[in-house]
């Protein structure tokens, strides 16, 4: 078991309620935690679990329903990765996966209340806020090269049609190691 980094997943507000004077833009985020991992060289393949340990279980905020977990293929196809599998029984997150040298695949993790409908004032600066840990395990050690990143997008307003878009940013996430091969 190797623990990889912290993450933060948000959807809220920038900004406090009632802190703004009157007619003020508060701008909502959207940040993810993704994580990029490849075969290391030398190996031909590796089986590897991606566990999202979080200090409330997910249940912050809207709480599970708003999770949407995403894996990228190595074609760079985004495919949708079930709740039930990610909120499995053994474990939170991508279980059971397979990667085999000459691929990349992406997984991510963010929660997306406007794609579930919900009532935005649901989303308040103390909104939805998941932390917490990574780890990769099962793998055999130094076999994958896993690279963390946290994604953010900024909106202007809470809009359910994602339109109002006004930024967006992605930074590294340092791991814990000071490395990438795991």
């Amino acid at each position: 078991m190797a623990v990889l980094s912290a993450f933060e997943i948000l959807a809220e507000t920038l900004v406090p309620d009632g802190l703004l004077p009157p007619g003020a833009s508060n701008p909502v985020i959207i940040q993810g935690y993704w994580v990029q991992i490849s075969v290391a060289q030398g190996y031909s393949s590796a089986n590897f679990n991606l566990i999202f340990q979080e200090t409330t279980d997910f249940d912050q905020g809207i709480g599970k329903k708003a999770l949407n977990a995403q894996i990228i293929d190595a074609k760079g196809e985004a495919n949708v990765y079930p709740q039930s599998s990610f909120f499995a029984s053994t474990g939170r997150g991508f279980l059971g996966q397979t990667i085999v040298a000459n691929q990349t695949l992406i997984f991510g993790v963010q929660a997306l209340p406007f794609s579930r409908g919900e009532e935005l004032a649901a989303i308040p600066q103390n909104g939805t806020g998941w932390r917490g840990t990574v780890r990769i395990e099962g793998q055999q050690p130094g076999s994958l090269i896993a690279t963390p990143t946290q994604r953010l997008i900024y909106y202007r307003q809470k809009d359910t049609t994602f339109s109002d878009f006004v930024d967006a940013t992605v930074y590294p996430v340092p791991t814990v190691s000071g490395t990438t091969q795991i």
